[in-house]
């Protein structure tokens, strides 16, 4: 376990670890290392709900699915002029998926299931409960975009990350050999590889 990260030491329960340079990518740890810094930045926790289903017929060449309500979520298609209009509509026929953080997104698994989700609930300490209610929406979106009947239930699970309302990542430099490395958008596993590159050339270019 790390306990302390200033170069030219990393501090472990097993004993120091020399480094020149460290990058520490806390996730939605904000009290560990680096408490001090990381609370200037007003950071809180999303929730959110996802699913795993078993459909009656699974095609293995379905591509990944999002739902309408996805474009007014995410800024490269929120933020377009024809979104406002969509947005407007949605508020009216889907008030409760919007107010629950509720949009589809359905990915192939392994072994003929998909991985469903989700929603999104901010606070600083996020209940461990998954409501019924918010499964059920996300079921009826999922409703909505696929015909036939209801899918299996194989799995439901409850994950958090990092959230900033002003910010969709993080870059914090405590010293010359030093970063702290938050996505604070939801956005990790598209955008984590890039972000990654991008903090490991500055630290050494």
């Amino acid at each position: 376990m790390v306990q302390a990260a200033s170069p030219p030491k990393l501090e472990t329960s097993r004993g120091p670890i020399e480094a020149e340079a460290i990058i520490v990518c806390p996730g939605d740890d904000f009290s560990t290392l680096h408490a001090d810094r990381l609370a200037q930045y007003g950071l809180t926790r999303c929730k959110l709900h996802m699913l795993r289903l078993r459909p009656e017929r699974f095609d293995g060449r379905l591509p990944p699915v999002m739902s309408d309500l996805g474009m007014i979520r995410y800024l490269g298609y929120a933020e377009l002029p024809a979104a406002q209009a969509l947005r407007v509509r949605l508020r009216a026929e889907q008030r409760d998926h919007i107010d629950a953080g509720v949009h589809l997104i359905a990915v192939r698994s392994a072994g003929g299931t998909l991985v469903v989700g989700d929603s999104h609930h901010y606070a600083a300490t996020p209940d461990p409960f998954a409501l019924a209610a918010v499964d059920d929406l996300i079921l009826d979106e999922y409703s909505h975009v696929f015909a036939g009947a209801r899918p299996e239930l194989v799995e439901r699970w409850t994950g958090t990350y990092a959230s900033a309302s002003d910010r969709l990542m993080l870059v914090d430099a405590p010293s010359e050999g030093l970063r702290i490395v938050l996505i604070t958008s939801g956005t990790g596993a598209s955008t984590s590889f890039a972000i990654a590159e991008e903090v490991a050339a500055e630290l050494y270019g």
